[in-house]
This record gives C-alpha cells, sequence and structure tokens, in this order.
C-alpha cells in the first residue's frame, strides 16, 4: 500500500472495528482494580496487560521488580531494519475510587452513559488516567499492522503500576537499561489532550519539582517545647505558629513576588524554538475559558492578562504553600499554644533551575532572617524534562495535531505539571520526548472518571497519525543526511 494512502485506510479500520473489538478492550483493563497505594489487584492488572501485549503480538514479554508494582515490559518488533523505534511508556495503576458514595456508577465496570455536554462517555476510574490512553495506542498500532499487513515501527512498552506512587520502580529499570534505552529514536507519552473548547494540544516536556515541608517549634529562641500549652499562656510564651507565619512571610511580599535572594540566577532566555512555540500559543490563548471555566478566578498573578500571564505559566517557577497545620481546628472552642507548626511547599522548576541551588537558597533565606531553628525537610526532588522543539517526534506530534481537522491547536513548549519523562529524557538516556493524543476527558482522581466515546476513536486514530509522521519526518531526515554527506 502507498505510504500516503495507508493513514486514512487505518482510520477507516478504526471506524469499523471500534466497537466490536476496540471498546471492549478499554471495558476490559479499567474492570480490573490496580490501585497503587493498597496494592489491590496491582499483580492481576499487570498480568492482564501481559496478556494484551501478547494478543499485540509483542515478544519478550515480561516483568521486572523493583520497589513495589511490577514494571511490564513488551517489544514489538518490525521486519523493516530502518523503522523507527519507538518507547511506549504507560501505566496501569489508578488512585482509589474513595468516596465510592459520590460515584453515580460501579467505579470498576466502564459503564457507558451520557455525560452533558460532552455525550457518551465511559465513566470507570482509570479510563483517563490512564488505562483508556494505554489500549487506544494500543488499538491504534493494531489496526495499523491489519491495514499494512507489518508493524512500521518497533515498539518497546514499559507499562509501570507505581506513578501515583513516584514511579520508583520505573527509575530503577530505567537506570538498569540506560544503553539499550538509549538507542531508541522516542518516548511516547499518549493522552487525552484537548481542553474544555476541544482544541488539542502537545507536550515536550515538563517542569520539575522541589517539595519540602517545614516545622517551627518552641526551643532556644522561645515557645514551649514538649507540649501543647493552655492559650492563656501566650502572653509571656511565644508561638511556634506565629514563628512558621513570620518565617513564610519574608519569603513572599503582598503582591506574590518571591524575594528569597538567588532564587532566579539560573533562569536564562528563551531559545528560538521556545519562543516560536510561546508565540503560536499566545496567538490562540483564551483568556476567558481559562479564568473561568478551568481556574475558576477572577484575576491572574501580578494582574497580567494575554500572553505575559501564559508566559508566567509556562517560565516562571513557583513558590507555592500547599497545605499549612497546627494547633486545634476542631469544633467549637479549645484554646491552646501549639508547641509545633507545619507546613507542605512545592517549587515548580523550569530550565534550567535545579532543585539543589533552589533548597540552598531558601535555607539560606531562613538562615539569614533570623529563622535558623525552623527544620527543612525535602521530601521530592523530580527534575525538569524538555525536548528540541525542533526535533522529529516533536514534529511529528505537532504535524499531527495540525492534520486533525481541530483548529486553533498548541505545541506546549513546556507543561506546568511534573512527571517521569524525565527519566528517559535527561541522561544517560537523553531521548526526546512527545505526548499528544486527541480526546477529552474529566475528573481525574475524584468520582466519575471519564473520557469521551468519541475521544476514544478520534485518540485511536491520533496515535496512528503520529507514527505516520513520525516515519516520515524520520525518512525525511535519513534523505537529507544522506544527500548533506555525499
Amino acid at each position: 500500500m502507498e505510504s500516503e494512502n495507508w493513514l486514512q485506510e487505518t482510520y477507516r479500520h478504526i471506524d469499523k472495528n471500534f466497537r466490536e473489538t476496540h471498546l471492549p478492550l478499554v471495558k476490559e483493563l479499567v474492570r480490573q482494580p490496580s490501585i497503587a497505594g493498597t496494592g489491590e489487584g496491582i499483580e492481576e492488572c499487570a498480568t492482564k496487560v501481559m496478556d494484551i501485549l501478547g494478543r499485540l503480538g509483542c515478544v519478550n514479554i515480561h516483568l521486572e521488580r523493583f520497589v513495589h508494582s511490577p514494571v511490564v515490559i513488551g517489544d514489538l518488533i518490525s521486519p523493516l531494519p530502518d523503522a523507527p523505534k519507538v518507547l511506549m511508556y504507560g501505566m496501569y495503576d489508578v488512585q482509589p475510587p474513595d468516596p465510592i458514595e459520590a460515584w453515580t456508577v460501579p467505579p470498576f465496570e466502564g459503564v457507558i452513559k451520557d455525560l452533558a455536554p460532552y455525550g457518551e462517555c465511559m465513566v470507570a476510574r482509570g479510563v483517563a488516567n490512564s488505562k483508556g490512553p494505554l489500549i487506544c495506542f494500543i488499538n491504534a498500532v493494531d489496526s495499523i499492522r491489519r491495514v499494512l499487513g507489518y508493524d512500521p515501527v518497533s515498539i518497546r512498552f514499559i507499562v509501570e503500576g507505581e506513578e501515583e506512587l513516584g514511579s520508583e520502580s520505573l527509575a530503577q529499570y530505567v537506570q538498569k537499561h540506560a544503553a539499550e534505552l538509549s538507542q531508541f529514536d522516542t518516548v511516547f507519552l499518549n493522552g487525552t489532550r484537548q481542553d474544555e473548547q476541544g482544541r488539542p494540544f502537545t507536550i515536550n516536556g515538563n517542569k520539575g519539582i522541589l517539595f519540602f515541608e517545614l516545622e517551627a517549634s518552641g526551643g532556644a529562641w522561645g515557645g514551649p517545647t514538649e507540649v501543647d500549652l493552655h492559650g492563656m499562656n501566650a502572653a509571656w510564651v511565644s508561638s511556634p505558629v506565629w514563628r512558621l507565619v513570620n518565617a513564610l512571610a519574608t519569603m513572599k511580599d503582598k503582591e506574590d513576588n518571591i524575594l528569597i535572594d538567588n532564587f532566579f540566577d539560573e533562569l536564562r532566555p528563551l531559545g528560538k524554538g521556545d519562543e516560536k512555540l510561546t508565540q503560536r500559543m499566545i496567538d490562540v490563548f483564551d483568556e476567558p475559558m481559562y479564568l473561568n471555566k478551568r481556574l475558576f478566578a477572577k484575576k491572574f498573578i501580578h494582574r497580567l492578562t494575554g500572553g505575559n500571564a501564559l508566559r508566567q505559566l509556562l517560565w516562571q517557577p513557583t513558590l507555592n504553600i500547599d497545605g499549612i497545620w497546627a494547633g486545634y481546628t476542631g469544633p467549637a472552642t479549645k484554646t491552646i499554644l501549639p508547641y509545633k507548626a507545619n507546613c507542605k511547599i512545592d517549587v515548580r522548576l523550569v530550565p534550567p533551575m535545579t532543585a539543589a541551588h533552589v533548597a540552598k537558597c531558601i535555607r539560606k533565606h531562613l538562615d539569614e532572617h533570623g529563622f535558623e531553628d525552623i527544620q527543612m525537610t525535602i521530601r521530592q526532588k523530580t527534575p525538569w524534562s524538555k525536548m528540541d522543539p525542533e526535533s522529529v517526534p516533536a514534529r511529528a506530534a505537532i504535524a499531527a495535531m495540525d492534520h486533525s481537522g481541530y483548529p486553533d491547536g498548541s505545541p506546549w513548549p513546556i507543561f506546568p505539571g511534573t512527571g517521569p519523562a524525565y527519566l528517559f529524557t535527561n541522561p544517560p538516556i537523553n531521548l526526546p520526548f512527545a505526548s499528544y493524543g486527541l480526546g477529552q476527558s474529566g475528573r481525574i482522581h475524584a468520582p466519575d472518571e471519564w473520557m469521551t466515546i468519541k475521544g476514544m476513536v478520534e485518540n485511536e486514530k491520533s496515535c496512528s497519525a503520529f507514527l505516520y509522521y513520525l516515519i516520515q519526518l524520520m525518512e525525511e531526515a535519513r534523505a537529507h543526511h544522506v544527500n548533506t554527506t555525499k
């Protein structure tokens, strides 16, 4: 079959077979519980993923065990010697369905129902995050083979069951197999990448994170050291709660400006590729949609608007208090002077910031402001991940998006959330990363998690399109290399 014809033929195959064979496979996987935090159904779900990969035609299917949940591995090998080699990263674990009583359907049955205004949806824990996208990619690959009669791409499936716990086993797997994995061409993460208005987007990387806790307790500076005191003692004994609040107040001013010396020292101007993608996002940025439908906020930080607000989201770090607690917060009255106070803080890191530098700056800031006694405990340091916007996988994802039939697509040069993509994009693997996929979904981690049926169909088509353009662009790159080296 001519290369320009197989993508459209694959689309027709998906349309013809979706209801009978593709949709039941999504339901099969979401009906198997696999709760990372408790371990419920993890082993059974890992076995089921192995079985599904076997039905796809993978070889070398096995489990690799490290910390908690096993990593499922399977290889799909193309007969073509120059076929692109793709790492398909997916996950089979989910969050608990609690609170059960808030679901309108059983969380592990894969019920299909109408949800306004999106229409027909599957409602199930994990259907969006991330079993549905995993199966949609598998269905797309199967459809391509049935149309062509062979696999035009070699794929290693790396499907973890610990994403909701921090991907510790995935980190060890990548470290163990670094030399082999670095020989692949790209890593792909499928997802439902359409916003509330149906506009698609791609992702070229993620911000990193520094997550830490601060604890103020009584000591040489004052304050009770062992037990909460009666509130009347606040007349002559200092409060650890006020000490923590005062320490936090030195880090930001009333206009939300971060006041920590050297905090921003690592930042650099954007390169041409990132600036180009940022401007493309600005051109289609829908400020009212973000404020009114996603953020439920009246305005952006620093009173920013339009493109300046979007640049702030993409390219500036954060200093965010996730939670703060101390003393008595129950019903009625109980007057106490707590002997300690705690808070959790996360810093989102943008390239080329490092967690080590930022943590050092924060510790120095506390010490220089007289808060040497406040304990700082680092809980998480996840590096950022970043792909060259001019790389072949980035361009393939953008080409698939631009030919999807949906206008005003946005290629995110970096996504403000954090994930494990850095394990593949950073040394020693150093692979370009792409994340794309049509489809709308919602209520991830919440009761009645959903993904549209239309979105599943279009997600399979978008995965097919990504592989199609990846093949095409890699062939062009090889031809160009040959011509320029003659």
